[in-house]
């Protein structure tokens, strides 16, 4: 059984974060998806759902979890 986990720098922090890619949340730039770390996803759930009145967007359990490969 194998597991994998990117790492790579959050495009908000620019700190050094692994996750897994079919979860992470993420924000497109220059239109490609950048990944976002749990900070980061939390304050844009703040600067553009909640200050909207909008519901925040759930982080997925297994964002920064290893994703099993088959």
């Amino acid at each position: 059984m194998t597991y994998s986990l990117i790492h790579s720098e959050c495009i908000g922090c620019q700190r050094l974060i692994s996750y897994n890619a079919d979860h992470v949340p993420s924000i497109v730039v220059e239109g490609q998806r950048e990944p976002l770390c749990e900070a980061c996803h939390g304050e844009w759930n703040q600067i553009h759902r909640v200050a909207h009145g909008l519901e925040p967007i759930p982080l997925h359990p297994n964002a920064y979890a290893p994703k099993k490969e088959d």
